[in-house]
């Protein structure tokens, strides 16, 4: 089956929650069977259904409110007619589309936008098609005035108006025509003024009016199925290539081993940070560090060793550097890098000391090292307000000349390099 075409809105579509992602995913399937199906009943499989009945809901709703509301006026705008088409009743009549019939129609379209009441939805509608009908036949047959005779053909309007205009779901509209034709036929039957011949003519245009509007709504209905599951495909389409295109983007992104940034996007983002801080004159801080005596321990230890060695340094990190906006990033190698916007000196200092602590307290047994029986790490940091002129990679070079010294003075342990700028970060 040909892809549909993706368009800018799908592709730049919120697709939701993971979770709701993924449930959209596992209708895919079901979408494409129902497709090729052409399923004759209106029905789709009940996960199937259960979407398309959530993504229907607010136009479905927002229909019901405007045309119901249009029904209503027009509904009560019988009452100037009542007066000579059916005087002996019209005081009876007023009461009970005003008194009844609105205040319920009203309170219904109202309400119809809560949860509680979505199963229940498209039988309320159809009670109020009833009741609507049902109204009418009780006028024409209880009022004895000649013009009663006439008076019937209001139901055809209500019939047509529930099936084609307001459009209810065709199984709901066919119990719902059957119902008010059954109304329609007791109350004919009732008006002694009314020839056999007329009652059967009248009985057979009623009957015509549901099959033709129940024709009209089913077409509707399978046509709109139809387009949704186009549609449906089309957002799942346009699920899978965002997935693609954010996968690759991470993949091009991230390191592979140990899922932090890897060092292309950390000096992508260096720079842009680098230009905000110098156009707010902030303060931007970098943390240079690496695991002490990795030689040695991927010699003794393995390569695979020194590989895990180095994720779980990595999780170490990540679990210190919570701060949105801060980059932690393999540098190559055992070399990490750790990009602190709008931070002091101080408090980058605070943040390279507690990475320290971590890696050391995760407990990675390093027999070989020349400071201590666990993995341990050196950090070097720098601080500073770029000037105009200045360059992002004095701020690197300043780092590693702080990690230098940290490794010179005996290794686990934080260097550092610049002036507090605390006065100057938010």
């Amino acid at each position: 089956m040909r892809s549909p075409i993706l368009t800018s809105a799908l592709l730049g579509a919120n697709f939701g929650t993971p979770a709701e992602q993924q449930h959209l995913l596992a209708l895919e399937q079901t979408a494409r069977e129902a497709l090729a199906e052409k399923r004759p009943w209106l029905r789709f499989a009940p996960q199937l259904e259960w979407q398309f009945e959530l993504d229907s809901t607010a136009e479905r709703v927002a229909r019901f409110r405007v045309l119901g509301l249009i029904a209503l006026i027009i509904l009560n705008l019988f009452n100037i007619t009542d007066r000579t088409m059916l005087p002996d009743i019209a005081d009876q009549a007023l009461m009970i589309r005003l008194g009844i019939l609105t205040p319920i129609m009203a309170v219904t379209l109202a309400a119809l936008h809560l949860p509680f009441l979505a199963p229940r939805r498209e039988w309320l509608i159809s009670c109020l098609i009833a009741a609507a009908s049902g109204s009418l036949v009780y006028f024409f047959s209880q009022s004895q005035h000649p013009n009663a005779l006439h008076y019937h053909t209001g139901v055809i309007l209500v019939i047509m108006f529930g099936n084609i205009v307001i459009r209810q779901r065709f199984r709901f509209a066919l119990s719902t025509s059957v119902a008010v034709l059954a109304l329609f036929v007791a109350g004919i039957s009732q008006l002694q003024q009314m020839s056999q011949e007329i009652k059967l003519n009248s009985d057979m245009v009623l009957f015509a009016a549901v099959v033709i509007s129940l024709v009209a709504n089913y077409q509707m209905e399978y046509d709109s199925r139809q387009a949704y599951l186009h549609t449906l495909l089309q957002r799942i389409e346009a699920l899978k290539l965002k997935r693609s295109h954010d996968e690759l983007d991470r993949q091009a992104n991230s390191d592979p081993l140990t899922g932090l940034a890897n060092r292309r996007y950390f000096d992508s983002h260096l720079l842009i940070e680098w230009g905000r801080a110098q156009r707010e004159q902030q303060a931007i801080a970098l943390i240079y560090l690496d695991v002490d005596n990795f030689k040695a321990y991927n010699d003794h230890y393995g390569h695979q060793a020194g590989d895990e060695c180095l994720i779980r340094v990595a999780k170490e990190i990540q679990q210190c550097v919570q701060r949105n906006g801060d980059v932690c990033a393999r540098y190559g190698g055992e070399e990490f890098v750790i990009l602190l916007p709008q931070t002091s000196l101080l408090s980058a200092q605070a943040m390279a000391e507690k990475v320290r602590e971590a890696v050391q307290a995760a407990g990675l047994s390093q027999a070989y090292s020349d400071v201590s029986q666990v993995v341990t790490i050196s950090c070097g940091v720098a601080c500073t307000v770029p000037a105009v002129g200045d360059t992002s990679s004095r701020l690197i070079r300043q780092a590693d000349q702080a990690l230098y010294a940290a490794k010179s003075s005996g290794r686990n342990r934080v260097s550092s390099q610049g002036a507090d700028t605390s006065h100057l970060t938010v």
